[in-house]
């Protein structure tokens, strides 16, 4: 059996969403970085969504598994 046939449905989903999040800080952290427009741009486009995504995941996780 490998490692990850163990590991749960949850557990599968929280590391996604855990991954998405961390993602997006990274992002919106990089962007910060930036002196130029583009950088808003980026800061809410890529790096919310992907914030906004994991978050979005991690609710779904808590109700859809019993």
């Amino acid at each position: 059996m490998t490692a990850t046939s163990d590991v749960s449905k949850m557990q599968r989903r929280l590391r996604t969403s855990s991954t998405l999040v961390l993602l997006g800080l990274i992002v919106e952290l990089v962007s910060l970085l930036w002196s130029n427009p583009t950088a808003f741009v980026v800061f809410l486009g890529l790096g919310a969504s992907l914030m906004g995504v994991g978050i979005l995941i991690y609710f779904y996780s808590l109700v859809s598994i019993p």
